[in-house]
């Protein structure tokens, strides 16, 4: 591991210790040459910031830097700084965090690259700069690390090229890549999104993502939270800041790198740390009431209209007004592919409308309030689309207003009467309006200093471009659900099975994954473990008409594979013959397989299957996948996913959000499924599984049939893995 434990660096990064981290106000810069363009950006950012009252300078060969005297070492320094800002190679960071430690100073930003990234030496060095900071009680950032941005309090150590003073706003913003903490900090400029803190936190030596995460969970001016991630290094502890930021109000919208194989790869290079599978990282971000994005550039959308909107949807009914008809077909698109609804405008709405309208026009939702709206003369100084906006905010059949702006000016007027008096009087329709208002451009231009003070002056935030808006409150609808959804149920943890010695093998074989399952709670068809001709006969006359029989090994995990399943056998007779037949086959086909048996059970009337599983993610450990069986799963890929453990209200979501769950629901006919018995069902199976312990490779119950309030295990495998079969 690259990082130290988080029990043994709790005390070096807790939130009220990274208080005074980001609140540092002097600063000394170990190692800057006068060349450096990191050392100017740095001195340029703490300029800009200006919240660092003083900046010392430590190098061992210049006795002046930056017009300043410099000392040689931080021990010389007459007086302890807030921070040090090391700029010097990976091999001669060492001594310079004794000399920090030595000198009184709790915290350090390391520039340099060469750590966990840069193979097997770079990965020792890391361990060792982490271990022994926290011996010396010393907070570090990085190694390969640009800084941060504490906008509210001006605090700036920020070693890339900036060009104007940080805006503080309701964002705050931890990356593992400072390449794209640069990059998306510029992009939150450019769309007047400001922030309380961005920060770059690199390898993670000490520092985290998540311990910055818990900071501004704590933080009071963060209202929203974005997570640039490349690997998820404590996963409980992600479940665990989760459930804070929940209790807390604040959402975190989450772009995670690595979604393909090759973005794994990349991933893994960058920082030394191991990736998972992407589906479950999806699962566990849901899980942890997150928001997971698809861009950087919708990454800082979502979080800004979560910091910025003082109250969010309580539903996914949308109303849109917007001067363009062709933006209405885009919105209309959009919103389609968001799963926002446009209702019908209620009578009374059209009503309204209609007498600001010609005559052509048609009331719809989206609304164009067409080129007439433009030429009509109205007694404020507002636009068609202001007014209109008015009235259709207050029909009672949506739950959230959407309006797509005319661009505002980039510089102010010289007479800057209308737009100002315009831009006042759509912050008082917000403000006053019985739904959320959200604003967005046509497309994702720049917004200049000028409209950005247009539009905080009124309390109102444009999102860049139509796409990036629909698809942050898509986000936005979503979590709000999700918050609600995760805000019930029971939340006890899922207490494993009691369950005896594990076989000693890599797969059981059924009638021990039965038994797994029956101690589990599981409700499982009856079968018999026959070992002759005549124990099936007297089987099959015990069950009752038709039955199923499968051959029975530790060796076997694929019975039809090898002839080892028929089904509907009907009567004494026919069962010892295939029983027989059974046998023979797999005897020849697998002739080193020891064979326990064939198992005897009822066959059973036509249901919906099920295929539950619980496999083994090397970052989140076990996790429940729920699918509809056959094509749905093969071919529609329709599953599911939770990480271990579950409550009956976390399965119940989980097939809810199944493409086929119609089909649960009685579709075409069907008998609807009791969702109860199902989910209680599932959970017990889940119990099974955790049953296994850290041994456990694969369960899977395939399949689970369902009709109505029966719910029955006809099948199931459990593998576990090389270790554990031979303890």
């Amino acid at each position: 591991m690259l990082t130290v434990d988080y029990a043994a660096r709790r005390s070096v990064v807790e939130p009220n210790r990274l208080r005074r981290f980001f609140g540092a106000r002097s600063i000394a810069v170990v190692g800057a040459s006068p060349s450096s363009s990191w050392a100017q950006n740095l001195l340029n950012a703490l300029e800009l910031g200006g919240g660092v009252k003083e900046v010392r300078f430590v190098h061992p060969k210049y006795d002046e830097l930056f017009g300043q005297r410099t000392v040689p070492t931080l021990r010389d320094l007459d007086e302890a700084v807030d921070m040090a800002y090391i700029m010097v190679g990976p091999n001669r960071v060492d001594p310079i965090i004794e000399d920090a430690a030595a000198a009184g100073i709790k915290n350090a930003v390391v520039l340099a690259a060469g750590y966990g990234e840069a193979g097997a030496g770079g990965r020792d060095r890391q361990r060792r700069l982490a271990e022994r900071a926290v011996e010396l009680d010393l907070t570090i950032m990085g190694p390969n690390t640009i800084g941060f941005i504490n906008a509210v309090d001006g605090v700036a150590p920020w070693a890339v090229a900036t060009q104007s003073t940080p805006v503080s706003g309701p964002v705050g913003a931890v990356f593992e890549s400072g390449s794209m903490a640069r990059a998306t900090y510029q992009f939150a400029e450019a769309h007047g999104v400001g922030c309380t803190l961005w920060a770059s936190v690199g390898n993670s030596a000490v520092l985290t993502s998540l311990d910055v995460l818990d900071y501004l969970i704590e933080d009071e001016a963060t209202r929203a939270i974005a997570l640039f991630l490349e690997t998820v290094r404590e996963p409980d502890r992600l479940f665990e800041l989760g459930a804070k930021a929940l209790a807390a109000g604040k959402p975190i919208v989450v772009y995670k790198a690595g979604r393909s194989e090759e973005g794994m790869r990349s991933a893994m290079a960058h920082t030394g740390a191991m990736a998972t599978d992407d589906a479950v990282v999806d699962a566990a971000f849901r899980q942890a009431g997150m928001v997971r994005v698809e861009s950087i550039e919708e990454l800082v959308a979502t979080a800004g209209v979560f910091g910025y909107s003082p109250r969010l949807p309580q539903g996914r009914r949308m109303g849109v007004v917007t001067s363009s008809g062709g933006g209405c077909n885009i919105i209309a698109d959009l919103a389609s592919l968001n799963s926002i609804s446009l209702p019908a405008w209620q009578e009374d709405t059209r009503t309204r409308l209609a007498e600001r309208l010609p005559e052509f026009a048609s009331i719809l939702n989206p609304l164009d309030t067409t080129g007439f709206g433009h030429a009509r003369a109205r007694p404020r100084p507002t636009k068609a689309e202001d007014d209109l906006m008015e009235i259709a905010v207050e029909d009672a059949g949506i739950d959230l207003m959407f309006s797509m702006m005319t661009p505002l000016p980039d510089e102010r007027p010289e007479d800057p009467t209308f737009i100002e008096s315009r831009m006042k009087i759509i912050g008082d329709i917000v403000a006053a309006a019985p739904v959320p208002i959200f604003l967005c451009s046509n497309t994702c231009l720049d917004v200049s200093p000028y409209a950005q003070s247009l539009l905080a002056e009124n309390d109102l935030f444009l999102l860049p471009g139509v796409d990036l808006a629909i698809t942050s409150l898509g986000h936005v609808v979503r979590w709000v659900e999700q918050r609600d959804h995760l805000g019930t149920g029971a939340t006890e943890e899922l207490t494993p099975a009691p369950v005896g010695e594990v076989p000693d093998a890599r797969t059981w074989a059924e009638d021990e994954g039965r038994a797994l399952l029956e101690a589990a709670g599981v409700p499982v068809v009856p079968a018999c473990l026959v070992t002759s001709a005549a124990e099936a006969a007297d089987a099959a006359m015990k069950l009752g008409g038709p039955v199923a029989m499968k051959i029975c090994s530790r060796a076997i995990a694929h019975k039809s594979d090898v002839g080892g399943v028929v089904l509907g056998v009907e009567g004494a007779e026919a069962a010892a013959t295939t029983y027989e037949s059974i046998m023979a086959t797999v005897t020849h086909r697998v002739p080193d397989a020891d064979l326990r048996g064939v198992l005897v059970s009822p066959m059973r009337e036509p249901g919906q299957e099920l295929l539950v599983g619980i496999t083994v993610d090397p970052t989140f450990g076990p996790v429940l996948a729920v699918g509809l069986g056959g094509v749905w799963v093969e071919v529609m890929k329709d599953t599911s996913l939770r990480v271990l453990p579950v409550n009956a209200h976390d399965v119940r979501r989980m097939l809810e959000e199944l493409k086929g769950a119609a089909l649960l629901q009685g579709a075409r006919g069907s008998l609807p499924a009791d969702l109860d018995a199902l989910s209680e069902a599932i959970v017990a199976i889940s119990r099974a599984a955790l049953s296994v312990g850290p041994g456990l490779d694969t369960l899977e119950v395939n399949p689970l049939r369902v009709s109505g309030s029966r719910v029955e295990a006809l099948d199931v495998l459990v593998a576990t893995t090389a270790e554990a079969a031979h303890e």
